[in-house]
């Protein structure tokens, strides 16, 4: 899904220049001047993050020309950068009033840009969509900012499993269907540590996964919220932060022992590490979403067959059980205030949600967003891993548990990293004090007017 990059032969030098040869915003919001071509065709721009990879190009590509099958006066553009580059990019072309008329990005950012222009970037879709489509759209409900719908969850999404080497559990004499809780799985683990061999591998580094693993498998299900409580749910204010908990206290206290004490886990600087160990037989577990089926076949076709699944474990805290909430990665599209022809682009991207795009995104290695199709007899037939996850989703997790949708959240998260590194590297840092310290920081990010 985020990372694995390849140049697209289409993409414009950059994204900036991209959007000022083909935006020509006007200042103000106001909408921009009517584009067509010297065809007479409307134009649409879609900036994107992952057509970079290529499973991703295939699908839109292939969306593409099925949509200009159907509507042969409409021309639309793909513009974006690589996961890295993209998101300053976004910022840069919103303050020049050049940005792509429909913006695709992940529901926790949707305020951090709605919030760079003032009155909001971004068109409410709530006169376009029905209940009944918002009902069936996977993070349909992320999409909502003050009491507005500012996008649409009409591509793909992911949440996390864990893959497994079947050769290799059976081997040790490790049972998948035996691990239910964090205690399991560290006893399966103690099987594959030792002598410079590991269980998995994490994240350790400048890397968002240096906290996103930790928090999706072990902090949020017992607390609710690393940032704040019950599902990262308002009021955002520093009262309400949640960071040093002492739920998020024992968990992090918890996976650092799993990392430096027990030494279960080979700390990499990317998650592209542990994929590759796992695919050479070096380590029996991967957590990972949809998208590592399509890697993993094409990576090694042969190697499918010695690959299985199963959820997060349940986490067991102070007596209590709590079942995982792991985060949801819904790519959702938001469409400019300043887009010039908005009926049309939301025509395209509400087209999205039908059965014959949906069939085409299947491709992309992300499961479509519409429930109807992702539960649908040919799905599971022909995804069955992938359609595993969508099972997991609805009868083994608790509902799912985003990055709070607020504009400061880039600055604590970076809060939050700076804690991780320290205290999930060599380094072991005390935990309680990281945390506080992350506490305090954040406090202040949240008091500011």
């Amino acid at each position: 899904m985020r990372k694995r990059t390849r140049i697209l032969s289409v993409l414009l030098c950059t994204a900036m220049t991209a959007a000022l040869a083909g935006c020509g915003g006007k200042s103000g919001g106001d909408a921009k001047k009517d584009e067509k071509g010297s065809d007479g065709k409307i134009k649409l721009t879609f900036s994107t993050s992952v057509y970079v990879e290529e499973p991703h190009q295939k699908a839109i590509d292939a969306l593409l020309a099925a949509y200009n099958e159907k509507n042969p006066n409409v021309t639309i553009e793909i513009l974006g950068a690589g996961y890295d580059g993209y998101w300053d990019n976004i910022t840069t072309e919103i303050l020049a009033n050049n940005e792509s008329d429909m913006i695709q990005v992940y529901p926790e950012n949707i305020s951090t840009y709605q919030a760079i222009r003032e009155g909001g970037t971004f068109l409410d879709l709530s006169e376009y969509m029905d209940d009944g489509l918002k009902e069936k759209l996977v993070g349909q409900d992320m999409c909502q900012v003050d009491g507005e719908t500012l996008a649409i969850s009409s591509y793909a999404w992911g949440t996390t499993g864990i893959f497994y080497r079947k050769s290799l559990l059976k081997e040790a004499g490790v049972d998948p269907e035996s691990i239910h809780t964090q205690e399991d799985f560290r006893e399966a683990c103690a099987k594959f540590g030792g002598g410079g061999k590991y269980a998995t591998g994490v994240v350790s580094g400048t890397h968002a996964f240096t906290v996103s693993e930790w928090s999706r498998l072990i902090a949020r299900p017992v607390s609710g919220g690393l940032y704040f409580p019950n599902g990262e749910s308002g009021p955002y204010t520093a009262e309400n932060v949640n960071v040093n908990s002492p739920e998020n206290v024992w968990a992090a206290q918890w996976w650092q022992d799993f990392l430096l004490k027990d030494k279960a886990a080979k700390l990499v600087p990317d998650k592209k590490d542990t994929r590759e160990m796992f695919w050479n037989g070096e380590i029996p577990f991967c957590m990972d979403g949809p998208w590592f089926v399509g890697m993993s076949k094409e990576r090694d076709e042969a190697l499918m067959g010695d690959i299985g699944i199963m959820p997060q474990f349940d986490i067991v805290y102070e007596g209590e059980t709590y079942r995982p909430n792991p985060t949801n990665y819904p790519l959702v599209t938001m469409i400019s205030k300043n887009c010039a022809h908005p009926d049309e682009a939301y025509a395209f991207l509400e087209w999205m949600t039908t059965d014959e795009a949906q069939a085409i995104i299947a491709d992309c290695g992300m499961i479509p967003s519409n429930t109807d199709y992702s539960t649908s007899d040919e799905y599971i037939e022909n995804h069955e891993l992938e359609y595993a996850i969508v099972d997991y989703m609805q009868n083994n997790y608790e509902e799912l548990v985003a990055d709070p949708n607020i504009a400061q959240l880039g600055e604590i998260s970076q809060i939050m990293l700076d804690a991780a590194q320290k205290m999930f590297s060599e380094q072991a840092a005390d935990v309680k004090t990281e945390m506080d310290n992350a506490q305090k920081q954040i406090e202040e990010v949240m008091s500011r007017e």
